[in-house]
């Protein structure tokens, strides 16, 4: 059986604890209801989250006053991979995932993609991005599309959608260009879009 990411956390140079990673929202930040608790002034109230599907994780910034870091580098999303070192207040948060094959062992495949399901049906499920058009929404009612060209993917919506945000806003005439990370609300589905 795969072995689950999961996050070591430091204060300053001191192990505090060791944590695996729910399937789903790991939420981070001094108030007492996160499910991880950093007690520090620098840390906000509601600071960030780790999602998890699989063996994936995304950590996602929630517009934090002090802004979250990955390897010394500020970030607002980033897929997380082995070894990453997230830093929050004074806090240190290092990202593992044993189950992760050795960089060298990956497919050199270009631009894979992939659409996370976040909550509405099929909840926590992967669908890649192979095919030059994807279609999104209920059976036979398709909202709307994903047009892929080369290593581009737009998304587009159909003459009928009725509730279609990309990162919580209306989707442009022309279709919205996709960036890893974006999260896409069809309905009540929220999917992120990710691609390597």
């Amino acid at each position: 059986m795969d072995s689950m990411p999961s996050i070591i956390v430091k204060l300053q140079e001191t192990v505090i604890k060791q944590m695996q990673l729910p399937q789903g929202d790991l939420s981070i930040g001094r108030r007492r209801s996160h499910a991880l608790v950093l007690e520090d002034a620098a840390v906000s109230a509601d600071h960030a989250s780790i999602f998890t599907v699989g063996q994936d994780s995304f950590l996602k910034d929630l517009d934090s006053t002090n802004g979250t870091y990955i390897n010394k580098r500020r970030a607002r999303k980033h897929h997380l991979k082995s070894g990453d070192e997230i830093l929050i207040g004074n806090y240190t948060l290092i990202y593992q995932d044993d189950a992760a094959p050795p960089k060298t062992a990956q497919p050199a495949a270009i631009g894979d993609a992939a659409l996370f399901i976040l909550s509405g049906f099929n909840s926590g499920k992967r669908v890649e991005l192979t095919s030059t058009v994807t279609h999104l929404g209920a059976a036979g009612q398709s909202a709307a599309f994903l047009s892929r060209s080369g290593d581009r993917f737009t998304l587009m919506t159909t003459p009928q959608a009725a509730a279609v945000l990309h990162n919580g806003k209306a989707v442009g005439v022309g279709g919205n260009l996709l960036t890893s990370g974006d999260i896409i609300e069809v309905g009540d589905t929220r999917l992120q879009f990710y691609q390597d």
